[in-house]
Formats: C-alpha cells, sequence, structure tokens
C-alpha cells in the first residue's frame, strides 16, 4: 500500500490496516527502524506500579499456578485455620 509523506512528515495508515489491527485513535504505535525499514508495533502501556506483573518471572510464575490448578495440585480449605493445619503438617 502506497502512502505520500506529508505535511509535518505524517503517513496516514490504510483503513483497512487499522481495522485488521484493531487500532483506536490515540493508541501508542513503537516506531523503530529494522534494516532499512520503518516498523509500526502497537503497544499497551502499562501503569509503573503494575508493570511487574507483566515481567517475564511473573508470568512463568502464573503459568505454573495454571498449570498446578488444571492438573489437581492445588488444596481446598474452608476456612484460614483449616490452611494453616494442612500446612503445617
Amino acid at each position: 500500500m502506497l502512502r505520500k509523506l506529508g505535511q509535518s512528515y505524517q503517513v496516514a495508515i490504510p483503513r483497512e490496516l487499522i481495522l485488521r489491527l484493531g487500532l483506536k485513535i490515540e493508541d501508542y504505535l513503537d516506531i523503530r527502524l529494522e534494516r532499512g525499514k520503518i516498523v509500526l508495533e502497537p503497544q499497551t502501556i502499562v501503569p509503573r506500579d503494575q508493570a511487574y506483573f507483566y515481567t517475564k518471572e511473573w508470568q512463568k510464575e502464573e503459568n505454573q499456578a495454571a498449570q498446578d490448578i488444571r492438573i489437581g495440585r492445588v488444596t481446598k480449605t474452608k476456612t484460614i485455620k483449616d490452611l494453616f493445619k494442612k500446612l503445617d503438617g
């Protein structure tokens, strides 16, 4: 899709791509140069106090917890007192 570089060096992204990517006005795009080409990549901005939850370490632990739940490697109790009894063994 050919586009012309306009005033203030702006380029309009074709509507077809906007729809296919689900982009909306005010979305953020990472713009970088790769092997002589301009690459635009949609980004999600994460609040600083939530950033840890998106680290590889946290995601690895989340995946492990989800797997434990799927295979039944969990303990169910009705009260916190019962939970501590099980943990104390």
